[in-house]
């Protein structure tokens, strides 16, 4: 057989199998989703809890840490809810959820309540002066005459912590008025 016999007996396969590429692609079935885990460590640092969501398929798992540890979750399919999972008093370290079915998924470290609290504290203060100062330079513009403020809206029915972070954004609003109020009235006497 010839290079221009060989070359037309094979144009028809390789045709074939171009047209079949993307139907079969198209009919492959999809991956089944692995899960999310998160690391949440306590207030003191000195244990995590590790919750687990959508591990569904696993054929039994186990979570694996850093130190060595590993803790048996079971067929996660027959929790209730299916698929979850939530372990408290670990030691630190980065986790992963490993199964039988499905590939190894790691673990998302989660900053701790205290470590959060104080950022969205920092965070509310922030914002409290920036839209502070646009108030207070525009009751400036308004009447630099007038000694009043403007005053943040309260929000009624707080928790603690949305309290914290109120009054945070309270302080920094009146700082940023205060600030850009005396500043522009200055500069326009």
């Amino acid at each position: 057989m010839n290079h221009r016999t060989r070359l037309a007996a094979l144009c028809p396969l390789l045709l074939a199998s171009l047209a079949l590429g993307p139907a079969a692609v198209a009919q492959a079935p999809s991956a089944v989703p692995a899960g999310t885990c998160t690391v949440e460590p306590s207030d003191d640092g000195k244990t995590v809890t590790v919750t687990g969501t959508d591990f569904l398929g696993t054929g039994g798992a186990a979570l694996h840490g850093s130190s060595g540890n590993a803790e048996g979750l079971g067929n996660l399919d027959e929790l209730t809810p299916p698929g979850a999972f939530r372990l408290t008093g670990l030691p630190p370290g980065d986790y992963h959820v490993k199964s039988q079915k499905l590939p190894a998924v790691n673990c998302t470290t989660a900053a701790s309540d205290k470590v959060t609290n104080s950022k969205a504290v920092r965070d509310a203060r922030n914002q409290g002066f920036i839209d502070g100062v646009k108030a207070g330079g525009a009751a400036a513009k308004e009447n630099c005459d007038s000694k009043a403020e403007p005053e943040p809206q309260k929000k009624p029915g707080l928790t603690a912590q949305d309290q914290a972070v109120e009054d945070a954004y309270e302080q920094g609003f009146l700082a940023g008025a205060t600030s850009a109020f005396t500043k522009f009235c200055k500069l326009n006497r």
